[in-house]
């Protein structure tokens, strides 16, 4: 008989990695999640997460559902700094563990400014129950604040219209200049 295993290692990472916003959302509201991939006997973990506070801020943090589906979880508020939230993780208050993919933490931010900023994911610990490490692969996310590029179909539009009056009051200025200069030749006649 034979057993397939799953090439593929632990991964925790950043959901989605590359988040776009516009400049008209500045101070809205949008999620980022802390996703582990492919786990195996997770008893606890832990990060740190930075980013650029100049582009964005996090304004709070959920725990997310997978560690708590097998059982009871100690999930604590972690330290805030400037760009930084550390000793942000949950432990199981029992020898269970969780197996498998799911969400960790979710964590609101708000657009601050134009501009982009990394979302990375450092000092990171997973542990088994005996807490022996479990080795993973990190996965960092983007967030990018943009200013709204005009559609080159509007932009066509606006030029077309600009173009097209620009036309009618030099065929305007034209007649009543031509009129202006009939009306002086008969005066003098």
């Amino acid at each position: 008989m034979f057993s397939f295993v799953n090439a593929q290692g632990t991964i925790i990472a950043i959901d989605p990695s590359l988040y776009s916003t516009t400049q008209a959302q500045i101070g809205q509201p949008f999620t980022l999640n802390i996703n582990i991939t492919n786990v195996a006997n997770l008893w606890s973990w832990g990060v740190r997460l930075n980013w650029n506070p100049d582009v964005v801020n996090a304004t709070s943090v959920q725990e997310g559902p997978f560690l708590k589906s097998a059982g009871n979880a100690l999930f604590l508020p972690p330290t805030r700094g400037t760009g930084y939230l550390k000793d942000l993780g949950s432990t199981l208050l029992t020898s269970s563990t969780a197996n498998g993919s799911g969400i960790l933490c979710i964590v609101t931010f708000q657009a601050l400014a134009v501009g982009q900023t990394g979302i990375t994911l450092n000092e990171t610990s997973l542990l088994r129950f005996d807490e022996t490490t479990i080795p993973a692969t990190v996965s960092n996310g983007t967030v990018i604040v943009t200013v709204p590029e005009i559609p080159s179909s509007l932009l066509f539009v606006v030029i077309f219209a600009a173009a097209v009056s620009v036309v009618i009051l030099v065929k305007k200025k034209t007649k009543v200049g031509a009129t202006g200069l009939r009306t002086n030749r008969k005066l003098s006649t």
